[in-house]
This record gives structure tokens, sequence and C-alpha cells, in this order.
């Protein structure tokens, strides 16, 4: 049962910043501190309902290291939120910056698909433990059903001539077609929201691909060349209060439909001779 998992759980209090979209799919950019901590993700309480299975990147705003994360559950409603609890997807030893004892041996529990009825062997994250001993259920994708599912803990034994495999896979890193070409720090998140790219005085809304602390990538019928410098304003609403940061093109690459994808790095230091083209 969970209850034989051991866990490394710390009631820690630490600044992070939460990017993400909500169940509206609108992105959000959200404050927030972290209530317990373990070595491979936390609980926090936040504003933005959000769903399970989604991805956010989590910033500690104490050591300004980042990582991508995905949804596990949420624990309860509270006055100023909700409280989720979050797995990190490329478990970052220096995300928290806090030393756990050394990790035990993981023990298998017994879970129910409560739409397929199916038993698995499931071998879970810290954080989705803590998850599963708070709520008694948990939010997972059911390979069986090919869907997020509910599943609870369960004395049946294991469906005959299913084997033992686990639904709760780890996740694996996704394969970025333009890793080739942009050398990248900061992981970035998959978020659909629109941009605003200004440029010689004219801003031309596009479709942001993805965003990370150091950049994002877009798509537009319009060419840029690389290395060109302008001004990105990301996400973007038309006649709502929009901040503007320099950035550059990192590379180009032109797609089937007759469109281009951008990859774009944030300038950090401004260098008036940048401007000067």
């Amino acid at each position: 049962m969970a209850e034989n998992v051991a866990t490394s759980v710390a009631a820690l209090s630490i600044p992070i910043e939460v990017v993400g979209c909500d169940l509206d799919g609108m992105q959000f950019i959200e404050p927030a501190k972290t209530l317990v901590i373990t070595r491979d993700g936390a609980t926090s309480t936040l504003e933005n309902k959000l769903a399970p299975e989604s991805e956010l990147i989590v910033r500690n705003l104490r050591t300004g290291e980042e990582a991508l994360a995905r949804v596990v559950g949420r624990f309860r409603d509270e006055v100023h939120g909700n409280v989720y609890g979050f797995a990190i997807l490329h478990r970052s030893e220096s995300l928290w910056d806090v030393q756990f004892p050394p990790e035990s041996t993981k023990k298998n529990v017994f879970l129910e698909c409560s739409v397929c009825r199916d038993v698995f062997a499931a071998s879970l994250l810290e954080i989705e433990t803590v998850v599963l001993q708070a709520n008694k259920e948990i939010a997972r994708i059911c390979e069986n059903c090919g869907a997020v599912t509910i599943w609870k803990l369960t004395d049946r034994e294991i469906s005959s001539g299913r084997p033992s495999v686990s639904p709760i896979p780890v996740e694996k890193p996704k394969e970025d077609p333009e890793a080739g070409k942009e050398k990248r720090t900061n992981k970035r998140a998959e978020i659909k929201v629109t941009a605003c790219v200004r440029y010689s005085g004219i801003d031309t809304v596009v479709a942001c691909e993805n965003m990370s602390r150091g950049g994002f990538r877009f798509r537009s019928r319009k060419k840029y060349p690389v290395d060109l410098r302008f001004e990105a304003s990301v996400p973007y609403t038309k006649a709502s209060f929009n901040i503007f940061a320099p950035a550059r093109i990192m590379y180009c690459q032109e797609l089937a439909n007759g469109e281009y994808r951008h990859g774009v790095a944030y300038i950090k230091t401004l260098d008036p001779k940048d401007w000067m083209r």
C-alpha cells in the first residue's frame, strides 16, 4: 500500500514563480510559495486553476534555478486559491537547494483505474505518494483507456494476463527538432499563446509555441532574418497593457505550410550598438 512507500517530505516555504496555462488555455505567470517539498516535486497554493498532467515552468526565486514540471493533482480549495502538487519532469538536484536523505528503495503499490477497472502495479514518485495519501486518489494517464483517469489504491490482484507494469511512466525529455540550432540553458514549456513582435515601429501578432525564462519560439508568415534585434511581448493581449523586452532571432526554419518558425532569445544586456542596424 502507499503507506509503505518512503518519502522525504519537508514543510518548507520557498518563494517560486510558476508559468503555465490555466483551464481556459490562458497563459499566466504567478508568484507563489511552496508548502512542502520533496526531492521530485512540491505543493503550492495557486490562484489559477490547472488541469492534471498540464506542464509548468517552476522557478526558485532564491536561487534562480528552474525546471519543467507537470501537475500531479489538486489537494484542496483555499480562500486564495487551490493547493496543487507538481512533479519535476527532469529531476534537478539544485532546484530546491536542499539536502535530502538517501533515497529509499521504492515499492510498488496497486492502483485501480476508475474507468476500465484494470489493476496495475505502479512505482510512484514521492510527490505522487504525497498526493495519493492526502486525496486517496490520483489523476494520471491510463495507457489502457488512453486518457487521464482517476486511480485509487486497491487490494485486487492484477488482471490475468496483463503484465505488472506501471501506468505512471517517468517522462522522457521531449525531443526538440531545433536542438542543434539553438543552445539553450533554460527549459521551455509548450504554451500556445499569442506574442507580439515589434520592429521598425510595426507591431505584428504571431503564434507563440513555447517559452522559457530566456526566450520563446513563434510561427509567422513573415520571415525574420537570424540575429535581428527587435522587441517582443509574451503573452500579448490587444487593448491591454503589455510589457515589451529586447530580443533577437536565434534561428529561422521554413515550414511546409509556408510559415516560418523562429527561435528567440531575450537580450540580457542591451548594448546600444546592437540597435544601430
